[in-house]
């Protein structure tokens, strides 16, 4: 009977949320074949028969059932395998796993919601009451600095926090903060799983219903553009626009194909409102198709140049080789700038010191020396895969 994993803190509407997902699948089946996995999600739909692992409902309610319940209890039936019938009790099998994995983001922060933190935590907990072996995936911390009626957290992290097998920090900033309140002996430093993954065995994940869709692209001298809808909130929108036109007008001059698309469905309408807006420079086109995390790194091999507000993209174009002007916010983003050696290509966009001549600047700058940056990217990359988080689950030793 293979051994029973549980991973949490994935979900399907963010793509790169989704490839880790895939990701860590991928590299367990690898190395340990008759695993059974299972997905824990919030109540999500999506087309069970492409996949290769169960799923199991796990919400807030179903998460505070299972830390109650003696496991000898039965309690209301809401497992769920992959062909949606309900099979056994989660305050049966969740306690029966072997492992947990974490593929959060950047939920334990004092920036997050207090209920997304005791979320995360009561994952550790849960996984300390069962004595289930739990590891956490590169992702970002911090900061810690909670206001007066929330420093209690602390005290909980403090009490969780070695509990895991290993806690990947992706940035310095995060490795620091958790040694700094906490001095982890459990603590590492790893780049983000994306970056250091090389293209997964498709069959280890998806059956062979699954058809990847990815729109056609036959020009050459082809640049990306995938923004990110948080930018053109109201406070940013009339910013952003200006930027957008600029760049896409530099874009024209240099006869490049522009392809805009959404690496998240939330940011559909900004693509058709970039796109309406300057379709009549001639270049433009618009991909209105949702995508999933496989056919983005498929669709990514198409381009020459990539110009992103969102991670996942930024990082499978440095996968490809392929230089980005950076247009994101916040450490994880200039972090990983300055991982690639590209840090004169990051911009801080939500930031008052952001200037849009400067980013034009970039912009022809990299235009000017593609192959360069390119080069740079490629050295880079190939020092980053050299090192792996992954090594962890050789660590675990089962026996196939």
């Amino acid at each position: 009977m293979g051994k029973k994993i549980m991973i949490v803190g994935a979900n399907f509407d963010d793509k790169g949320s989704q490839a880790k997902l895939f990701i860590v699948i991928d590299k367990l089946r690898q190395r340990y074949n008759d695993c059974e996995f299972f997905y824990a999600h919030n109540g999500e739909q999506f087309e069970d028969s492409y996949y290769r692992f169960s799923k199991i409902l796990y919400t807030k309610k179903v998460q505070s059932q299972v830390l109650k319940a003696n496991p000898l209890s039965n309690i209301t039936k809401i497992f769920q395998k992959k062909d949606n019938t309900i099979s056994t009790d989660a305050t049966d099998i969740i306690p029966k796993m072997d492992l947990i994995i974490d593929v959060s983001d950047h939920a334990l922060s004092a920036e997050s919601s207090m209920a997304d933190v005791e979320f995360y935590l009561d994952n550790i907990r849960l996984a300390k009451k069962y004595k289930i072996p739990i590891i956490l995936m590169p992702q970002s911390f911090g900061p810690f600095n909670f206001n007066r009626d929330n420093m209690y957290i602390l005290g909980d992290m403090k009490d969780l926090l070695f509990y895991p097998k290993a806690i990947y920090a992706r940035e310095k900033f995060g490795y620091d903060e958790m040694m700094g309140y906490f001095g982890l002996d459990n603590i590492r430093r790893s780049t983000d799983m994306l970056l250091i993954n090389e293209e997964i065995v498709l069959t280890n994940v998806l059956t062979r219903f699954y058809r990847p869709q990815v729109p056609e692209i036959t020009e050459d001298n082809n640049v990306a553009v995938i923004p990110n809808a948080i930018c053109f909130g109201k406070k940013y929108y009339e910013h952003s626009m200006d930027m957008y036109q600029k760049l896409f007008e530099a874009l024209r001059n240099a006869n490049k194909n522009v392809y805009i698309f959404a690496q998240a469905l939330s940011d559909m309408e900004t693509c058709k409102e970039l796109y309406n807006s300057y379709a009549n420079f001639g270049n433009l086109h618009l991909i209105d198709k949702e995508m999933d995390s496989i056919e983005l790194n498929m669709i990514m091999k198409k381009f020459e140049v990539v110009i992103s507000s969102r991670y996942l993209a930024c990082v499978q174009a440095y996968k490809n080789f392929i230089p980005v002007l950076l247009l994101g916010t916040g450490v994880r983003y200039k972090e990983l700038a300055e991982l690639l050696g590209q840090e004169n290509l990051f911009f801080d966009v939500l930031s008052e010191d952001c200037n849009n001549f400067d980013v034009l600047d970039a912009l022809n700058g990299l235009l000017r020396d593609e192959d360069v940056a390119k080069t740079r990217i490629q050295t880079r990359m190939l020092n980053i895969q050299t090192k792996s988080c992954f090594d962890v689950f050789d660590e675990i030793k089962w026996k196939n």
